[in-house]
């Protein structure tokens, strides 16, 4: 379908959250996107907030076109399609992965996107779901139930950042695992890590709701950090973005053990670590950045994980009060914030 024929305007316009270097966020009312023939059009129906847009908003994050209109977790209907699109089509519900790459790198070809030298994320490097509007190209939408559920659709995104952290990290079955951070990310850790036949699944944050939380999601040892001092784990997620939370996770490994770090720190952020330590018990440090191309994977695990996942979305708000919903997010009071459509 063409804007012309959406819209019935030669000049459709709409409304979009932006954010400026300088830290400020307004709504502006900006020129409807218009599909590329390899692209579709999508109303956003749920989008989610997460630590990178705090970035964007507070510190900046590597790769931001300012100003942006934020959201990269986000689920919608296709309104229109472009003239070569044959994976989806008008009225379909998808979930979409937010990393827009070249496609023929040797990263890409790899199926390491992620690293992808020309990566220029929906809701960073171009345009995002806080919006009425917004396209994304055709290969990275994915139709999904619509029984799902928006919320929990916009919730693949970052299963897909936890299902690449697990595949880093190995073999994980029957392992003993310690998540550290009771945000998104670090309960769909959790989460994941169980039904991936983990041993024992621990999760450590200093906030008691977001402990509660985490059994409510199934994952039964949730426990303050400072009560970690004498165990040791096989597999240890650092999913807080917190110096402290890195230096205490690399403590906790056991001999040959390993590590993952999947938080966001700022860049140029510096941590205490001791080599000597890495090299006298064989451990294995790996970063995990973003979803690699597990977004499909993610789509067929979270039908299967759906109730679970669902406890971790908290307050919502109507997406034109974003200011509001980014302050109730970094209060921590929930673990996932998102924004609603109307």
């Amino acid at each position: 379908m063409s804007l012309d024929k959406l819209f019935d305007a030669a000049k459709p316009t709409m409304q979009a959250v932006r954010i400026t270097q300088d830290h400020r966020i307004f709504v502006a009312e900006v020129a409807v996107p218009e599909a590329a023939d390899d692209e579709i059009l999508v109303r956003p129906c749920a989008c989610g907030i997460c630590g990178t847009d705090l970035h964007i908003l507070h510190h900046g994050f590597p790769g931001t076109v300012y100003p942006v209109t934020p959201g990269h977790e986000f689920s919608g209907h296709v309104v229109a399609v472009g003239r070569a699109v044959k994976n989806v089509k008008e009225g379909d519900f998808v979930a979409v992965d937010p990393n827009v790459t070249c496609g023929t790198c040797r990263w890409c070809r790899a199926g390491r996107p992620n690293l992808c030298p020309a990566l220029s994320p929906i809701g960073v490097g171009r345009p995002g779901a806080a919006a009425e509007y917004v396209t994304a190209p055709a290969r990275n939408a994915f139709v999904v139930k619509e029984s799902l559920g928006a919320d929990v659709a916009a919730l693949i995104e970052p299963l897909a950042c936890v299902l690449h952290a697990i595949e880093s990290a190995g073999d994980i079955r029957d392992r003993d695992v310690l998540v550290l951070g009771g945000g998104t990310m670090g309960q769909l850790l959790g989460i994941a890590a169980g039904h991936f036949g983990a041993g024992r699944v621990t999760i450590a944050d200093p906030a008691a709701d977001k402990r509660d939380i985490a059994r409510r999601a199934g994952i039964a040892d949730a426990v303050d950090p400072g009560e970690l001092t004498e165990a040791t784990f096989d597999v240890v997620f650092e999913a807080a973005g917190a110096r402290r939370a890195l230096e205490q996770g690399l403590r906790l490994v056991e001999k040959t053990g390993t590590f993952v770090q999947v938080g966001v720190h700022d860049a140029g952020a510096l941590v205490g670590v001791e080599p000597f330590a890495i090299y006298e018990r064989e451990l294995r440090v790996i970063g995990s950045n973003s979803l690699a191309d597990k977004f499909p994977a993610a789509v067929d695990v979270m039908t299967d994980i759906r109730d679970r996942a669902a406890v971790l979305i908290g307050e919502t708000f109507p997406v034109w009060n974003f200011d509001d919903a980014v302050a109730a997010m970094a209060r921590g009071r929930s673990v996932k914030t998102q924004l609603t459509f109307r």
